[in-house]
């Protein structure tokens, strides 16, 4: 790729700390809600970062309990939606607003009972999100999918 003088001179008056056009920093902050499983690790539930709001990968534990809940993909599908959204709705953001998703499933044979349970939280074909399924052999505390998103907030 070559780098011409125009994106050069764009590069240092964007980057310039002494430049009057300089971009405002933005607000940078951490989602904690009590209504998506707790983080088991050092990340956030969430991410906002001006109007980007990055939901951590959820698992199937219910918040309640703090426990997996039981049954197959469609169950731990609807128990990570859940989460998921008990995060996007602390950010003040409905499933309108999820533009990139990402599944993670343990089992990808299982993606018609995963896509069924995605229909109920994502109810309207003309917004549905981009989204990626992608099969792995393992994940933590025992679950079969793990959803991750970015949302937009207008």
């Amino acid at each position: 790729m070559r780098v011409g003088s125009n994106t050069l001179h764009f590069l240092k008056r964007r980057y310039n700390k002494d430049s009057r056009s300089a971009s405002m920093p933005l607000d940078r902050h951490p989602i904690r809600t009590q209504n998506a499983n707790q983080p088991v690790a050092s990340y956030s539930q969430g991410y906002q970062i001006g109007q980007f709001v990055f939901v951590s990968g959820q698992m199937p534990v219910d918040p309640a309990t703090n426990q997996t809940v039981e049954g197959g993909s469609a169950e731990h599908t609807r128990q990570c939606l859940k989460n998921v959204f008990g995060v996007l709705e602390e950010a003040g953001c409905t499933y309108r607003d999820v533009g990139q998703a990402v599944v993670y499933m343990t089992n990808i044979d299982e993606i018609e009972e995963m896509d069924a349970v995605w229909q109920e939280f994502f109810p309207d074909p003309d917004n549905y999100c981009s989204r990626a399924v992608i099969g792995i052999s393992k994940l933590v505390v025992g679950a079969r999918i793990e959803i991750s998103c970015i949302a937009i907030k207008d």
